[in-house]
């Protein structure tokens, strides 16, 4: 309900209310006033309101309940994937630690395979160094044969045969060597590079769990966070219900204690009185010459836009012109009075009240004698109004009836 129709609402209670002031049981005039009257029907529908305001309410913190509910569920849920994706985390960790571990080895063992493989070419250089020598040049086959003409017996021969067999051995030795390094090497690095592919297919899986983990988290969160936008929002409903509530409580409260002593005071000075008949001229015009702008009976609510009881007639006439007594009497009420805003009720006997609303000022206290055409105000727009204008009610023991039939 915006703030407007809150006016509204407010302002038609204190309306029913003030018009209960003089309420009183109707005696047979015309025309017959109505079993329950205006004022009593629009008391009752706003008391209806009133509880729709508290079954609103109702229904409202049933779903707040729910919506608390659903979001204590979300935010275990959140804080479970939390929990999953601490140990998910760790491993991934611990993972990327094992490639970087990995990676490191792998560089050293193909840094081995690199040197083993210089190394070789080396050896294997130095050995086709050798073999040309053996067989080319002085420090070749010319070598080689020189060797053998020295030998001048059996035990030289053998001796340099051995030493031929010696060098051939060291260097298929060392190529032999060179060779095992090689493949140790390549071995190493052929099992970095598996166990380095398995640990990536282990990370890749991990990463997997730990991204699907956290979208479902995410997606949680944001269900969470419109969950607790949602809580947040009903609050503030509630409050503004509640706040209205209370001022209802507190207008009605306030209202009807001034509606039962006012009521109280009209009983005791109308009591036994007869009722004065209606008839044209037993009033005067309130403002003489100002043309009806809002007639008795129902009407569109200018203020509510609703289809609502009007109980008096409304004069249109610029703000500050001056009001009078419609007759002679006995001021009962001069000052704000709920949606009327200044208002003054004046008792002239016979059961016969006026009510004039919404002046600017007053210029008559309560107790106060007035005549017949005496100003007691002017013309203004307070309470519950829409633009300068007279409300003018008659009311006979309390029950409005159309002024029109007494002007």
């Amino acid at each position: 309900m915006t703030r407007v129709a809150r006016v509204r609402v407010v302002g038609a209670v204190l309306t029913a209310l003030a018009l209960l002031v003089m309420a009183r049981p109707a005696l047979a005039v015309k025309p017959k006033p109505p079993t329950t009257t205006p004022a009593q029907q629009q008391l009752q529908a706003l008391k209806g309101q009133l509880n729709e305001v508290s079954a609103d309410e109702a229904a409202l913190l049933d779903q707040l309940d729910q919506s608390k509910a659903r979001l204590a569920d979300l935010n275990q849920r959140v804080a479970d994937l939390d929990h999953q994706l601490v140990p998910v985390q760790a491993a991934l960790t611990d993972s990327q630690g094992r490639l970087d571990d990995l990676g490191a080895r792998q560089l050293n063992a193909q840094a081995q395979l690199d040197d083993t493989q210089d190394r070789l070419l080396d050896a294997r250089h130095h050995m086709v160094d050798r073999a040309l020598a053996a067989y080319t040049g002085e420090s070749g086959a010319a070598r080689y044969a020189d060797l053998l003409l020295r030998v001048r017996s059996f035990s030289d021969l053998a001796a340099a045969s051995a030493y031929v067999r010696s060098a051939l051995d060291d260097d298929r030795a060392v190529v032999s060597k060179y060779e095992q390094l090689k493949g140790q090497a390549t071995d190493l690095r052929d099992a970095l590079d598996l166990t380095r592919d398995q640990a990536l297919q282990q990370r890749d899986v991990i990463g997997s769990k730990q991204q699907d983990l956290a979208d479902r988290r995410q997606a949680q969160d944001d269900l969470r966070q419109q969950a607790a936008a949602e809580v947040a929002k009903q609050n503030d409903v509630l409050g503004q219900l509640q706040a209205r509530k209370a001022e209802f409580t507190a207008q009605i409260v306030a209202l009807q204690r001034q509606s039962d002593a006012l009521a109280a005071q009209l009983r005791g000075r109308q009591s036994g009185q007869t009722v004065a008949p209606s008839g044209h001229g037993v009033l005067a015009m309130p403002i003489p010459g100002a043309p009806v702008t809002s007639p008795f009976g129902p009407r569109i609510d200018p203020i509510y836009g609703d289809v609502r009881f009007h109980t008096g007639v409304d004069f249109g006439a610029p703000y500050g012109t001056p009001i009078h007594a419609a007759a002679d009497g006995v001021v009962v009420s001069a000052g704000p009075l709920g949606g009327y805003g200044n208002a003054t009720i004046i008792d002239h006997g016979n059961g016969l009240a006026t009510l004039y609303g919404h002046q600017s000022s007053i210029v008559v206290s309560p107790g106060q004698l007035v005549s017949r055409g005496q100003v007691i105000g002017y013309v203004g727009c307070t309470g519950l109004c829409t633009g300068p204008h007279l409300h003018f009610e008659v009311r006979v023991r309390g029950t409005p009836v159309d002024p029109m039939q007494y002007l």
